[in-house]
């Protein structure tokens, strides 16, 4: 077998954007993934996305709205589950026992008991799984680890990852705002939980205040996106929306490499700022690299070190082929499709994972301690103390996830 067969299960918005990034890959001679059929509850969200596989490829996919009857009728290898991420556990778990490997979009399932039903279920029928979080694998963030690597900054000891959004609007879609729905925190968390332990290894502690600050959301007045499916769900939104999830946190990470960090994220209140740095005994990142992003290097006297520049130097920092292919210059600044390519080096990943044995990158166990860490916010604040990972990852601390699992009917 030279190329698998792969579905897309979730035709929304994110799943229409995997589609761009598989197209994206198609255009390479790399390419070892081909697409099977599409699926989605909603039939007309299947038939719309496969209206955008017809304008990109010239060929119209099967739509089906049951995964066991795609499954039955369609020569398949693996799947891309690309659903409310409430949906994760129910679609990934059926998967595997359809015998089916699993590409799963971040965050990796809405709670760590979820994500433990999934890694149990792969275990059990040999499947593998591979987690869509993509921030890592940017160049910037790439480049970031090896200085890290290289001692450039010497030893790491502190760093600060501050996203602080202003406003009462609807991020994308209202069901990001409810708690059981994965919440801001966790659907933009995951995303800094993964850098955090990319660049600075794993996190021992958490201890967090985590809030809600906006009880209702507002739909903006316009959305200026490229995707049809998102411009439709934003004309057809409420006014106003209920929103249960908390929004703002403040938290200190405590490493096993000894090293803290500061964390300061909130989709909410009056200010808006933000600025992400790594600091060791001989020197500073700025950045801790980010899907088309870039970092800086700070020397201790002052001066800064741009990325076209620290490329230049350090002539011996690689990144993977498919990567190469698409990033030659090593900065995706500027790069309207660096969404699509970073998807694409996703679905590569899995391929050859599949086809020649190549190691996952972020597979089930480091898509749970992603959703472990960032659950930890909300742990932390409702036991008014630091948990730690492994208490975390052992569901010992598990007050504000068992809201999320009783409101989905989920028992361990």
């Amino acid at each position: 077998m030279s190329k698998i067969r792969i579905a897309l299960v979730g035709c929304g918005g994110m799943g229409t954007r995997h589609l761009y990034g598989l197209n994206e890959l198609m255009k390479t001679p790399f390419c070892r993934v081909e697409l099977g059929a599409l699926c989605d509850i909603s039939r007309e969200n299947a038939e719309r996305a496969a209206g955008v596989v017809e304008e990109l490829t010239g060929k119209r996919p099967s739509v089906y709205t049951d995964l066991e009857e795609m499954a039955r009728d369609q020569d398949l290898q693996a799947i891309d589950v690309v659903t409310d991420p409430s949906f994760h556990h129910d679609v990934v778990c059926q998967a595997v026992e359809l015998g089916l490997h699993v590409m799963v979009e971040k965050p990796f399932g809405v709670s760590v008991g979820t994500c433990r039903m999934m890694v149990d279920a792969a275990e059990k029928h040999d499947r593998l799984i591979s987690v869509a979080e993509n921030y890592r694998r940017d160049p910037s963030a790439r480049l970031a680890r090896y200085l890290i690597d290289q001692g450039v900054i010497g030893t790491p000891y502190g760093a600060a990852l501050h996203s602080v959004r202003a406003g009462r609007g609807i991020f994308i879609t209202p069901w990001r705002h409810l708690k059981e729905r994965a919440g801001p925190l966790l659907d933009m968390g995951v995303h800094y939980t993964d850098l955090i332990r990319y660049q600075l290894g794993e996190v021992r502690e958490v201890y967090s205040d985590a809030r809600l600050i906006e009880p209702e959301r507002v739909k903006p007045e316009s959305l200026n996106s490229p995707y049809e499916f998102y411009r439709i769900r934003h004309d057809a939104m409420d006014p106003t929306v209920p929103a249960t999830a908390e929004d703002s946190s403040s938290a200190i990470f405590r490493m096993e490499s000894g090293a803290s960090l500061n964390w300061m994220v909130q989709m909410a209140g009056p200010v808006s700022f933000g600025r992400q740095l790594i600091w060791g005994d001989g020197g500073a990142i700025e950045g801790f690299g980010n899907r088309g992003g870039r970092i800086r290097l700070l020397h201790q006297d002052g001066t800064t070190v741009e990325q076209e520049d620290l490329i230049a130097e350090h002539t011996d920092f690689e990144i993977e082929p498919l990567a190469n292919h698409f990033f030659p210059t090593k900065v995706t600044v500027g790069d309207d499709a660096v969404d699509w390519k970073i998807i694409a080096l996703e679905y590569h990943e899995l391929s050859e994972a599949i086809l020649d044995g190549r190691k996952l990158e972020v597979d089930g166990d480091e898509g749970t301690r992603d959703v472990a860490v960032a659950h930890a916010l909300c742990e932390s604040a409702v036991a008014g103390r630091a948990v730690t990972l492994e208490e975390m990852m052992g569901m010992e601390v598990y007050e504000y996830q068992r809201d999320i699992d009783q409101a989905l009917n989920i028992e361990h």
